[in-house]
């Protein structure tokens, strides 16, 4: 099987490029106008809160650029950002003032397809951007598509887990390392705070104000029940911890699933989530044994303690 570094190693910046392309004569530093750099649609992603971007354009005046952004030129010959977008706001907005902004230092790379250039640039904002919690699932699940291809095209990776496989892309472009249970953990999380808490936890959440604990308890409670428990929060209630001991508590007086349950069921959704590319018949018969196992509990309304006693009862020697 190929190492993680073999695998990722076309999707890294000097990997794109032959050996000699890694001087500064192939791999230039050029200065671009600001203005004749197009953001690259995919960037759509991630979050350009004018906030964020006024700090990060106040540590620029005062520090300089200490990070190059990456630009790409496409076939026309016209310029696109593959991997600093914050950065050419923050100029933008310092060009107001001052002209001296209104050009700004690039790595330039060229001979990059259009499907390479959005890889990297979801690679690269795994770590190089303040993320939410959404936005991060973003990055790695916008990498699905080059990881399930490069597991189809190599015969060798057909045993490693996509999720490996994006961790090996980002820790290859960002010399980062990252685990495929991460992204998993993490893409999970994403999609449960988008799915099933309110508004008002959502938005908690996604900036990190929560820990995974305080959003399962919300993730098992109605959403009105959730907005009514925000609504009632005291206001002096700002950080993670003092929100997730809030909810904890909270959520001690709702009435929730027993423990061995809801700890069987968070272990087959991790199962399920991740499953291998061929499940062993084993594998599939026990997943066959457990909705047989649960089929008599489907219905809401089954008194199951009734059922239990009829079953154990003997049967009549008529």
């Amino acid at each position: 099987m190929s190492s993680p570094s073999q695998v990722a190693a076309g999707f890294t910046i000097t990997g794109l490029l032959d050996g000699a392309s890694r001087t500064r004569g192939r791999y230039p530093v050029s200065e671009i106008a600001v203005a004749d750099i197009a953001d690259h649609p995919a960037n759509a992603a991630y979050s350009m809160d004018p906030a964020g971007i006024a700090e990060l354009a106040e540590s620029i005046r005062q520090d300089g650029l200490t990070d190059l952004p990456l630009v790409r030129k496409v076939g026309d010959g016209s310029w696109q950002m593959v991997s600093g977008h914050r950065r050419k706001a923050a100029y933008a907005l310092l060009a107001k003032d001052d002209p001296a902004y209104e050009r700004m230092p690039c790595r330039v790379i060229e001979g990059i397809d259009d499907e390479r250039a959005v890889t990297l640039l979801h690679a690269a904002n795994y770590f190089t951007r303040a993320l939410t919690v959404t936005e991060r699932a973003a990055a790695t699940e916008a990498l699905r598509g080059d990881a399930v291809r490069l597991r189809s095209e190599d015969p060798s990776l057909s045993g490693m887990r996509v999720d490996d496989v994006k961790a090996a892309i980002i820790e290859r472009q960002t010399g980062r390392k990252v685990s495929g249970k991460t992204i998993a953990r993490e893409e999970r999380l994403a999609r449960r705070i988008a799915e099933d808490l309110s508004p008002e936890w959502a938005a908690e959440a996604d900036r990190g104000n929560l820990s995974a604990e305080a959003v399962r308890s919300l993730a098992g409670m109605p959403k009105e029940r959730q907005a009514e428990m925000h609504a009632a929060m005291e206001p002096w209630r700002r950080t993670k911890r003092e929100l997730s001991d809030y909810v904890r508590s909270e959520g001690k007086t709702q009435v929730g699933p027993d423990g061995r349950i809801a700890k069987a069921a968070r272990l087959v959704a991790d199962f399920l989530e991740s499953p291998p590319e061929s499940p062993s018949a084993a594998d599939l018969s026990l997943l066959r044994e457990m909705a047989l196992m649960t089929a008599p509990y489907a219905d809401a309304g089954i008194d199951v303690r009734k059922r239990r006693r009829r079953a154990s009862c003997p049967k009549s020697s008529k």
